[in-house]
């Protein structure tokens, strides 16, 4: 019913989407209402969390990895292939916090590396320390195109530097991105044609959304048509994509397109700017980039960069771009962009991102998890043939896609109002939900949804991992 496909080849990709649409299988009824039953019984100080948390934190969660069906779960600890919550339930974890976590939770050489400084020196001074240096410096010996890196809070804060500095450079105001794709909740790009809903526009003006455009995934004609129509309006600054396509590359970008893009930016005077969050660090030592062997002008990363630590992520790129950077208050203000963030680039912070890339280096991490990520999806492939359920199946490395939706593709088949595309979407979404919620139930953990990735800690237990998706998927009709 499902077989592996490669992961840059979008057509393949689509095709298997419309396939699961006309198809889409479902969690049996029985199997639901017992999955709910071990949530109320097995989970139940998760539960009673969950409701003390919705009086004092807005709708019960900070952030949308959170959001697991029926409730949050509460996580008590992380360790290795693991997390465990405070009913005492153990999960494999495929999180990875959203994919930072990339070499297993609590990582000793982290870990001690952490401890050391927090012990010997301070995690933060607000002032200037040399793991600052030493992490633009690495970051750059893997990734020659970041000629200068600026440290920052986070991807949205990276990605929101990212098009201020685009319009500062190029004197354009457009910015260009692809349908779908996700760059931060700022006002500006939290705008998405056709996908915006009523919540995202809640509380932004909508003159914020007036220079923020999109234009559907590997199509180059469309892209080319959009920077034209704005040329003699103030003209495009940038395009910005995630790098393997959106939600990690669930709708994924080809090869060609990537080369199309460099062209056209160079071609129109914009920048091409890479979105590499999830990907930088975690395809390999080059990222998306080398993967792709094409550079773009400016690069934002997330969470990886800081070792998973929190208050992390960044911006690089060429060094013309990035000297417009001002730190603060200069005197040297002139054409100068604007960039603050008391806590970015924090010893503690900068210390764990140098320490994990160092760590993939010397441990060769990426080739053991390419490896293992083949292995374990083609034995997902095994399973949902044997149990005859339609699946979108490929891995960018170690960022699995094992979609029973085909949720993020229906903008793709359905268009406007389309009753048929509006029924898609709900029995798609019902999907989405239950699936990750069986997983869990069985003792596996991803995003709600679809989201996996799997850590080099892992690699030990992927056959596990497969129990656990057999005994999911065992239960769809």
């Amino acid at each position: 019913m499902s077989r592996l496909l490669n992961e840059y080849d979008y057509d393949s990709v689509h095709a298997q989407a419309g396939v699961l649409m006309k198809k889409r299988k479902h969690l049996k009824r029985s199997a639901v209402e017992g999955y709910l039953r071990h949530f109320d019984t097995k989970c139940a100080g998760s539960k009673a969390e969950a409701e003390r948390a919705r009086e004092v934190l807005p709708g019960g969660i900070q952030h949308n990895l959170a959001n697991n069906h029926p409730f949050a779960l509460a996580i008590e600890k992380a360790e290795g292939p693991y997390l465990y919550d405070i009913d005492g339930n153990r999960y494999i974890d495929f999180l990875c916090a959203g994919g930072p976590i990339i070499l297993g939770n609590n990582y000793p050489a982290v870990r001690d590396a952490a401890v050391k400084l927090i012990m010997e020196k301070a995690s933060v001074t607000g002032l200037y320390s040399v793991y600052e240096r030493e992490l633009a410096e690495l970051i750059h010996s893997y990734m020659p195109g970041i000629e200068m890196f600026r440290m920052l809070g986070s991807g949205t804060e990276a990605d929101i530097i990212a098009i201020r500095l685009a319009r500062a450079y190029t004197k354009k105001k457009h910015i260009i991105r692809i349908m779908g794709g996700y760059h931060g909740w700022s006002d500006q790009l939290v705008y998405n044609e056709g996908k915006t809903t009523e919540e995202m526009l809640n509380g932004i003006p909508l003159d914020c959304f007036q220079n923020t455009h999109c234009v559907p995934v590997n199509d180059v004609e469309a892209l080319e048509a959009a920077v034209v129509k704005y040329e003699s309006e103030g003209g495009v600054a940038a395009f910005v994509m995630e790098a393997v396509g959106q939600d990690s590359g669930a709708v994924p970008t080809t090869k060609e397109y990537h080369r199309e893009a460099r062209r056209l930016c160079d071609k129109y005077g914009m920048l091409l700017i890479y979105d590499e969050v999830v990907t930088g660090f975690r395809l390999g030592m080059g990222g998306a980039q080398a993967i792709f062997g094409t550079h773009p002008d400016l690069t934002v990363f997330g969470k990886i960069i800081g070792g998973g630590f929190g208050c992390s992520g960044g911006i690089g790129g060429r060094k013309d771009i990035m000297s417009m950077l001002a730190a603060g208050v200069s005197a040297a203000a002139e054409n100068k962009v604007k960039v603050g963030g008391t806590l970015s680039a924090n010893p503690l912070t900068a210390l764990a991102g140098i320490t994990v890339i160092k760590e993939l280096e010397e441990k060769k991490v990426h080739a053991a998890l390419d490896k293992a990520s083949d292995h374990f999806m083609r034995g997902i492939a095994d399973i949902t043939e044997k149990y005859d359920v339609p699946a979108i199946l490929f891995h960018h490395s170690s960022i699995l896609h094992i979609d029973v939706s085909g949720l993020q593709h229906i903008p793709y088949f359905y268009k406007g109002n389309d009753p048929e595309g509006e029924r898609q979407l709900l029995d798609a979404y019902q999907n989405y939900i239950e699936f990750s919620m069986a997983l869990a139930a069985e003792g596996l953990i991803i995003a709600n949804g679809g989201k996996t990735y799997l850590p080099y800690g892992s690699i030990g237990i992927v056959d596990d991992a497969l129990d656990v998706y057999d005994r999911v998927f065992r239960q769809y009709e």
